[in-house]
């Protein structure tokens, strides 16, 4: 079987390792179509080149890239508009910061025109399916088709579909068309809330767990028939490990007093928390000064977020993260975990630690995965990137919930005193277990996810080929018409000065 998949760019393959080497295991075939392929990191770019090297029937090529190639400037446009009009919906009304984040790619007077109406909830509704409507009488744009005829798949496989603008969406319907099977992969655990919507009708969407099940029929109506339960393919490699150094060597690496215990601070995303450096000055001056004794000198590991590193956190925070005195910077400006070197000094970071403090972050899960307690003081600072977001609500309610969140310094203050004497060890590995059995692994923790998910492709790309149900297109010319007219309202830049006025 030979599978195509389509990403924007190489960071993807961390989300596709496992699943492209185990189907090169079975003897099958990947392509990954990216659309920008020099948007990868020096460690990206050489995990590319590793599973190049290593992984049976793995090729890449490059897709579509964004602004060229006819990819379709009206459709995007149509689609980041929708995906900004789900923001308004009840269930998504606490989100104020990912709508307003939705809205920076919608035209100012198109936005300030749409914050008015869609405050009726039938306007609402009713205009989301015109432009839906709209969006998809567009013609797939031949780029992605010829990318889908020159491989010949026996599937397409989306990772993700729910970028902006959902540019992997004319594979999807270029497949489809020629009745190839297609599938989305979610790739990480807040995808369905944070950003677009599938709005393509697939054969196939994988998930990790019930709760993105529940969020795929009631906020992106997908039907139940079509998901698969998989669990998280992204952390099989984390299962059964161990630490790669002792205590006292890890130490001596990140800077730390190996006689002491420490707490480990994993830095979030720059949406998540922009000014995250100040904050940090601000915590550990809190809960040094609590009245804990455990707590009065305690050493704090800060682990800068891969996407954020500690120049550019310092930069956007105005203050520089405190560095000695207990406390130490590792790795100093972060690391992707696309190998078993940066994989191993991650794990043995959370490993050695006595508990692991954040804002909102995968590091969270991950340090479930070690079994180590994750706490969390809350605020009004966080407020809209924590208790406002859907997907914080899974680190508080999956699996009973895995963090310690609480709002008072005091109750904070004295669960890092259990965590660094060692007395919630139990009570956190049971959390941790807890929020795996349901979130990461919900078909059994002794069941690596990344079986399921190839058994899952396997089945899709075996489906026999159905002719596409093919209707009436718009005539070319009316296509042509609406897309020169809608181009100067749906994307301004489009509109160069000068330019000509089309005739009519």
């Amino acid at each position: 079987m030979r599978f195509l998949f389509v990403a924007r760019h190489p960071g993807t393959l961390r989300h596709l390792q496992s699943t492209i080497r185990l189907l090169g295991a079975r003897g099958h075939e990947s392509v990954v179509a990216f659309a920008e392929p020099q948007r990868a990191s020096e460690a990206q770019r050489l995990l590319l080149e590793r599973l190049e090297r290593e992984a049976q029937g793995f090729s890449a090529r490059a897709g579509v890239p964004p602004g060229a190639g006819g990819d379709g400037a009206v459709g995007a446009a149509l689609r980041c508009w929708l995906d900004y009009l789900r923001y308004f919906e009840p269930d998504m009304k606490s989100a104020a910061k990912l709508r307003e984040r939705a809205g920076k790619v919608v035209p100012d007077r198109l936005r300030a025109a749409t914050d008015v109406a869609a405050k009726v909830p039938e306007f609402r509704q009713a205009f989301a399916v015109a432009l839906g409507t709209l969006e998809r009488t567009l013609p797939v744009p031949d780029a992605f088709a010829r990318v889908v005829d020159e491989e010949q798949p026996d599937a397409v496989v989306a990772c993700t579909l729910l970028e902006k603008a959902s540019p992997q969406v004319n594979y999807l319907r270029a497949a489809a068309a020629r009745g190839i099977p297609t599938a989305v992969m979610v790739a990480s655990w807040d995808n369905l809330t944070t950003k677009g919507l599938i709005r393509e009708a697939v054969d196939l969407v994988a998930v990790w767990n019930p709760a993105q099940l529940r969020e795929l029929v009631e906020l992106h109506r997908v039907p139940v028939e079509s998901v698969a339960v998989t669990g998280a393919s992204l952390y099989d490699e984390w299962f059964g490990r161990g630490p790669a150094t002792s205590r006292e060597e890890f130490c001596a690496r990140a800077g730390l007093n190996p006689e002491r215990p420490y707490l480990l601070y994993v830095c979030s995303s720059n949406f998540i928390a922009p000014d995250e450096a100040a904050w940090i000055r601000r915590w550990l001056s809190r809960v040094r000064g609590a009245g804990r004794p455990e707590l009065e000198n305690v050493q704090v590991l800060v682990r800068p977020h891969p996407q954020k590193p500690l120049d550019r956190l310092e930069d956007e925070a105005g203050a520089r993260l405190p560095d000695g005195s207990g406390v130490a910077i590792f790795p100093r400006h972060g690391a992707d975990v696309v190998d078993e070197a940066s994989l191993a000094a991650y794990y043995d970071s959370i490993y050695h630690a006595a508990a692991v403090v954040g804002v909102n972050t995968s590091a969270m899960i991950e340090s479930a995965l070690v079994g180590r307690g994750v706490y969390v003081l809350l605020g009004k600072r966080y407020q809209a990137t924590q208790e406002a977001l859907p997907h914080f609500a899974h680190l508080r309610g999956a699996g009973g919930g895995l963090i310690h969140a609480t709002a008072d310094l005091g109750e904070h203050a004295a669960a890092l005193a259990r965590a660094l004497t060692g007395e919630d060890r139990s009570e956190a590995g049971d959390r941790a277990r807890a929020f795996l059995a349901d979130f990461v692994r919900p078909n059994g923790l002794d069941q690596p996810a990344t079986p399921l998910l190839v058994d899952a492709l396997e089945a899709l790309a075996r489906r026999p080929r159905q002719p596409p149900e093919l209707s009436p297109g718009l005539p070319a010319q009316w296509v042509e018409r609406m897309d020169a007219d809608l181009q100067p309202i749906l994307v301004p830049e489009a509109r160069a000065p000068g330019k000509a006025k089309r005739r009519s």
